[in-house]
């Protein structure tokens, strides 16, 4: 969320994050520095440290960092706006600045004129499907089995051909031509403007409250033009903080307790005709931080039910994690084995099948265990890795004895790691809850954790160094050919763009352009630069020190890459072309020293 300039920065001057936390949960001074037990996992031992000096969080479990804002966003579960104003309550900072944004999301004049326009060429979208010329879009419509009562609830319509017919009907309606062209309808064509969606039939977009705010119009037969045209981005309609059908399906989620999360209008309409109502769909983006918010307000369990493919296998374990550390519940639809869309299973399945699929949950855990362990297998001993690292905090949470070890053998059938490997990894860190980094647990029971330890100690080295100043990060930008580590590098790739515009990296600043930042990984971001920003013991940075880690850096790279090349290379082989593989590789071993 964009703020007025200087706002967010201000508050956080004024802030004190002693005083924010302790406003929710008690701490203990601990030298300079306060603990407290951590919210955001099941805490028994305070592990959340509170660093006076850095005026930021860091929990050394869980992972969970930040700043005052971040942790009263994620402790009470605001938007951003309304964690920045509890900051400014709790540490009695006053500025009209913040009035100012809260009124004018009260007080829009610009909406009402847009709202009126778009009612207006609604009503007259309906009218002209039910016109002679509109029996083609009637058509379309009846053949996708949406029935009279689907239309009329979701006002769907057709745009005539002649589409400056239709802004002559806008202004015979008292809209002004300035009035139509803001609201999205209207394109100039050599100075005459058409309707952008005239041939079309229509499907109405709407805000939370139910008002038409945009449209999405579907091309019918073949042509060259795009099958849909949506509105473009204006004062009422923004794609990435709509949730199409909320406005109906609000109140249905909280009385049924769950809310199903689809991708595009046409599957929340297939489960409106099993009479399954608390549905609402992305319409194809990413889930942003809106999203989020409308979610966490209805305080039910969340249903992902995207595309059954790859990229919607993807986007279902993105968003899924997405709502995991918004503490919001959720499962996902098994269609791993089922790449149709809810209406296609309508259509051919018919209903009991539908709702069959619909109800077949599972867990977060184990969708993305099976989707690494049949569908897409990992490649690189970086991804496993990350697998390993993401997977830890999941599996220390489990109490259930049979299902931890059905999760550890399929995670060790993924990753390459022993069932014994994982099982130490886990008692680790069970034991030493204040351990600050998983990674460099897990690196230990690598197979290749020679190699793996000495480069992650260097390039988190490194990444230290360039959180302290800016020749450190000059340095890796003309060096070093990306971190190995993947949340590394993009902290790193970060930290170039934010050397650019500041003089020096003050943590809370950093932090909190990070806070106001659109980037999806912000998060592991911040959590990572909070846990080395309080770190101690590391060397001054000197040429020596930099040529150093860039040495070891690229020659462990290097052998990282050829082991990968080799496994891959060895994957699928007879026993015997396995041995020939191998006594090639150590030949060109031998020869190369």
């Amino acid at each position: 969320m964009a703020f007025e300039e200087g706002l967010y920065e201000d508050v956080l001057k004024h802030a004190d994050i002693v005083k924010v936390v302790s406003a929710y949960l008690p701490v203990v001074r601990i030298g300079k520095d306060y603990l407290a037990k951590c919210p955001f996992h099941d805490d028994t031992n305070p592990s959340m440290r509170i660093s006076t000096r850095l005026n930021i969080f860091k929990c050394f479990v869980c992972g969970t960092g930040g700043n005052s804002i971040s942790f009263v966003r994620k402790y009470a579960r605001l938007s951003s706006f309304e964690a920045l104003k509890k900051v400014a309550d709790i540490s009695d900072y006053r500025d009209p600045r913040l009035e100012g944004v809260a009124k004018t999301k009260v007080i829009d004049p610009k909406r009402a004129p847009l709202l009126k326009c778009l009612h207006d060429l609604t009503v007259y979208y309906q009218y002209a499907l039910n016109s002679p010329e509109g029996k083609e879009g009637l058509d379309y419509i009846a053949g996708r089995h949406l029935d009279a009562n689907l239309r009329n609830k979701f006002r769907l319509g057709y745009a005539f051909k002649d589409g400056k017919a239709t802004c002559q009907f806008l202004l015979s309606k008292g809209h002004s031509l300035k009035t139509i062209e803001d609201a999205g309808v209207a394109t100039p064509v050599d100075g005459v403007y058409y309707d952008r969606n005239q041939g079309r039939v229509v499907f109405p977009i709407f805000d939370n409250e139910g008002e038409v705010i945009g449209y999405s119009a579907r091309r019918l037969g073949d042509g060259p033009e795009a099958k849909y045209v949506n509105s473009p981005e204006t004062h009422l309609f923004h794609k990435s903080n709509i949730l199409y059908n909320f406005h109906n399906a609000k109140e249905k989620a909280r009385i049924a307790g769950y809310i199903y999360v689809l991708e595009g209008f046409m599957d929340v309409f297939a489960l409106q005709r099993i009479n399954v109502e608390a549905a609402v769909a992305t319409m194809g983006t990413v889930l942003t931080e809106e999203h989020i918010r409308l979610l966490r307000s209805l305080n039910v369990e969340v249903r992902l039910c995207l595309d059954g493919d790859l990229p919607g296998q993807k986007a279902s374990m993105v968003m899924a994690d997405q709502l995991i550390k918004n503490s919001i519940n959720v499962r996902i639809v098994d269609n791993q084995n089922n790449r149709r869309d809810p209406d296609e299973i309508l259509d051919n399945d018919g209903e009991v099948a539908l709702n069959a699929y619909l109800n077949k949950l599972i867990s977060y855990v184990d969708f993305t265990l099976n989707y690494y362990l049949n569908i897409n297998p990992l490649q690189t001993t970086e991804q496993k890795t990350h697998l390993i690292q993401e997977f830890v905090p999941v599996l220390l949470s489990i109490r259930s004895q049979l299902e931890l070890d059905s999760y550890i053998g399929k995670l060790g059938k993924i990753t390459g790691y022993t069932s014994e490997a994982i099982r130490n990894i886990l008692k680790t860190a069970r034991v030493k809850p204040d351990t600050r980094d998983y990674r460099s647990v897990i690196i230990n029971y690598h197979p290749e954790r020679k190699i793996l330890r000495r480069l992650h100690i260097a390039e988190r080295e490194l990444l230290y160094q360039m959180l302290q100043n800016k020749e450190a990060v000059g340095f890796y930008e003309g060096n070093i050919d990306g971190f190995y580590d993947s949340t590394y590098r993009v902290i790193a790739n970060f930290l170039i763009e934010y050397a650019r515009n500041h003089e020096s990296f003050v943590p809370t600043d950093l932090i909190s352009s990070l806070e106001n930042s659109d980037l999806d990984n912000k998060e592991a971001m911040i959590n990572q630069i909070s846990e080395l920003y309080m770190e101690r013991n590391h060397p001054a940075c000197d040429d020596e020190l930099l040529n150093t880690l860039e040495g070891v850096i690229k020659e462990e790279k290097e052998r990282i890459f050829e082991n990968d090349m080799l496994a891959h290379s060895l994957e699928n082989k007879e026993p015997l072309e396995q041995a020939r593989i191998l006594a090639d590789y150590h030949r060109r071993k031998m020869r190369g020293k």
